[in-house]
C-alpha cells in the first residue's frame, strides 16, 4: 500500500471517529476523493472490525465500539484540543526537531481547516494548494518565485511531489532547468495548479540535505568547526539537527559534519568572528576567505 493512500485511510479514520457526523458530500470535499474510493475505504473499516453508522445520509464510527475507543484513546484529538496544542506550539521560540516532527504529523493527520487558527492566510494557502497537486499528481505554477540564487524573480513550472519536514519548502522538479530542487513557501507570490499531470516522475528525488537545510545531489564535503559557547548555543538554537554532530571538548565543542554547500554554515561562521575555530575542510576555509574579500573589495 502506498504512502499516500495510508495516509488518506488514517485521515478518513480520524474523521470518522470524532463527534460529529459527516455527509458523504462533506467527506468528498475533504478528502477530495471520489464517492467510490470513500466507499471502498469504509468497506476496509468495516473488515478491519469498526462498526460505520449511516444515519440520514451521514457516516461515523460507532462510539461505543471497542476498537473506536481504542483509536480515540491513541490517536484523536477534538478540534480544540487541537487548537490549543498548536497554540502551545507556536510559542515556542525557533525551530526544532521535536516541534517541526509533532507539525508534520498532525498536518498529515488532520484537516488543514485547523490550521487557520494559527497559520497566515496565505501560508495555508499555499500549503493546500501544493498538498492538493501532490495528491493529484498535477504539475503547477509558482509566480513571481523571488530567487535568492539567481536574483530573478520569475515564474516556475514545477511537479511538487513532498514537503521538507517544517513545511518550509516543497521539492520540486523544475521543468526549466530539468533538475529537482526545493523552492520556499515564503518566495512564492501565488499559486496556480495547472490541468497537466506529472510527466517526469521517474526523475523525482529528494537530494542530500544538510542540518543548515542546504541540499544539492550529495555532500560537496565535511566541514570541522571548533565552538565557544555562545556559538555552541546560538547554532544548536537555529540549527537543532546539528546537535548530534557536536562533540564536547574541555570548554569548547567540536563540530564534524558533511555539507551540501558551504553557504549555510558559512554564514554562520563569519556572523560570529572570534567565537569560532575553523579546523578543516581546505575547500571551506578557501571559501570564507573569498566571502571575506567581498567586504573589503
Amino acid at each position: 500500500m502506498d504512502q499516500q493512500k495510508i495516509q488518506r485511510l488514517l485521515r478518513l479514520l480520524m474523521l470518522l471517529s470524532g463527534q460529529k457526523r459527516y455527509s458523504l458530500q462533506e467527506l468528498i470535499s475533504r478528502m477530495e476523493i471520489s464517492e467510490r474510493t470513500i466507499y471502498r475505504y469504509l468497506e476496509s473499516f468495516e473488515t478491519a472490525g469498526f462498526i460505520v453508522e449511516r444515519n440520514n445520509g451521514n457516516y461515523w464510527l460507532q462510539q461505543a465500539h471497542s476498537a473506536t475507543r481504542t483509536l480515540q484513546n491513541l490517536m484523536h484529538f477534538t478540534e480544540e484540543e487541537l487548537l490549543i496544542l498548536y497554540d502551545t506550539l507556536s510559542l515556542i521560540e525557533g525551530t526544532s526537531a521535536i516541534k517541526e516532527q509533532l507539525i508534520r504529523k498532525l498536518n498529515m493527520l488532520y484537516d488543514y481547516k485547523v490550521l487557520q487558527s494559527f497559520q497566515p492566510a496565505d501560508d495555508l494557502l499555499k500549503i493546500q494548494s501544493i498538498a492538493q497537486a501532490l495528491r493529484q499528481k498535477r504539475q503547477v505554477l509558482f509566480k513571481s518565485y523571488r530567487s535568492s540564487n539567481s536574483n530573478i524573480i520569475s515564474d516556475r513550472k514545477v511537479e511538487p511531489f513532498d514537503f521538507t519536514a517544517d513545511y518550509r519548502s516543497v521539492w520540486c522538479y523544475e521543468h526549466q532547468s530539468r533538475q529537482c530542487k526545493q523552492f520556499k513557501l515564503a518566495r512564492i507570490q501565488s499559486i496556480a495548479i495547472l490541468p497537466d499531470t506529472w510527466e517526469k516522475e521517474e526523475k523525482h528525488h529528494i537530494h542530500f540535505t544538510d542540518a543548515f537545510r542546504i541540499s544539492a545531489k550529495k555532500p560537496v564535503g565535511k566541514v570541522a568547526v571548533r565552538l565557544s559557547l555562545k556559538a555552541y548555543n546560538l547554532l544548536v538554537e537555529e540549527f537543532p539537527l546539528t546537535a548530534k554532530y557536536i562533540d564536547k571538548e574541555k570548554n569548547t565543542y567540536l563540530l564534524s559534519i558533511s555539507v551540501a554547500g558551504f553557504q549555510g554554515i558559512g554564514r554562520f561562521v563569519l556572523g560570529l568572528p572570534g567565537e569560532t575555530e575553523v579546523l578543516g575542510s581546505k575547500e571551506f576555509k578557501e571559501f570564507l576567505n573569498k566571502e571575506r574579500k567581498k567586504y573589503i573589495d
